[in-house]
Order: structure tokens, then sequence, then C-alpha cells
């Protein structure tokens, strides 16, 4: 039986994927909304269809990973996002290393994100608590500037009452966003893991 831990780092990862109401299947590229009118990058936007190709591979990780979730990524239903003429469209990866010979897995998560205006902290805070509005409600905590792409945001959070906690990066490079969230069941969660896929990540980006 999973651990209630493990369990609980599922529902988290996957509140901005799967309770959003996403059904499409591994490796297929979302449907890009239409293109905004104002502010948009004075280049076209990037095509979703490159997104799959931007994400992680398990060899990217440490060895004992594996993929739990790879598609199309939407906000929740109540998010603003979804009718933001700037916002294009996301895909994500979920992998784990939880297993039975471990007393705690991680978990990783890497969502990436179309959207077609210039990267600033104030934005990635924003779209961050747009696709994970119940982080709001935890104990979380600002980090130094990572400095990974034109703009980028840290957090340590603390899930209420558990020993669940992790580390989220969110960064921007041209029209393309990102957050890395990694997370742990036993309060041991590694920065340096949630960093270093952060710069696996944003060298990948086309």
């Amino acid at each position: 039986m999973k651990k209630f831990w493990f369990l609980l780092m599922v529902a988290t990862l996957t509140a901005g994927i799967m309770i959003s109401g996403c059904t499409s299947q591994t490796g297929v590229a979302p449907t890009q909304s239409a293109t905004p009118t104002q502010e948009a990058s004075p280049s076209a936007p990037t095509p979703l269809e490159m997104l799959p190709g931007m994400a992680l591979e398990l060899s990217d990780f440490p060895p004992g990973f594996e993929l739990i979730y790879e598609g199309e990524t939407l906000p929740p239903d109540e998010s603003s996002l979804l009718s933001d003429p700037y916002y294009q469209g996301g895909y994500s990866i979920t992998v784990s290393n939880e297993s039975p010979e471990l007393s705690a897995g991680e978990m990783v998560d890497q969502m990436i994100l179309v959207y077609t205006r210039p990267a600033t902290r104030e934005r990635l805070e924003e779209i961050f608590f747009a696709h994970y509005p119940e982080l709001a409600n935890w104990s979380l905590s600002s980090l130094p500037d990572p400095g990974i792409g034109d703009a980028s945001i840290a957090y340590h959070f603390i899930y209420p009452e558990t020993t669940l906690s992790g580390y989220t990066i969110a960064f921007g490079k041209g029209d393309v966003y990102e957050i890395i969230m990694t997370m742990r069941g036993d309060d041991t969660a590694d920065y340096t893991l949630a960093e270093e896929t952060a710069k696996k990540a944003a060298g990948k980006i086309r």
C-alpha cells in the first residue's frame, strides 16, 4: 500500500494537471489558444507542439526515478489564466523515485507554459499561484532569486501539520515559463535537486 505522504504528494502535484480537467494522453501536444492582440511578444509565440521536446527525460534525474505523468496541463477551472489572451497553453511531466526500499521518496513536477508577456518576478508569482492556489494556504517561505532565465523566483513550502515539504522554482525565458516543484514526505526535501532540475529545464528551452 502506498504511504499516506506519497498519496498526498500525488494529489498536490496533479492538482494543476488532472483536477483542472486535462484529458489528453501522454505525448499529445495541447491545442493552441488564440494569439493575443496587445502586448504580445515581437515574434510569433513558441508553438505548443515544441513543448514536449522541452520536457525533462528520466536521464535528467538521479537513478531510480520513474515517469508518473506526461501530457497537457491546464490551470484550475477558476483560474484567470483561462481567459487571459496571453496564455497559450502548457505541458508537464511528473516523476518519482518512491519505492518500498526507500523510507521516503521524492516527487518532481515540471510544468512548461507559453505566456506571451515578458517574464518578471511579479508575473511569475501570479502564474505560479494561478496553477497552485492551494499553496497560498501552506507555510510558504521566499528564497533568494536562483538567477535562472530572464526572471526567476523560489519558495520552500510545508504542508500544514505534516512532514510533507518541498521546493519550487519558477522562471521565464522568452515566452516560455516553467515551474519546477520537488516534494518529499519526511521533511528532507533537497533544494539542490530543485535548482539543478530547473537549470537543466532552462537549457532545453529553444
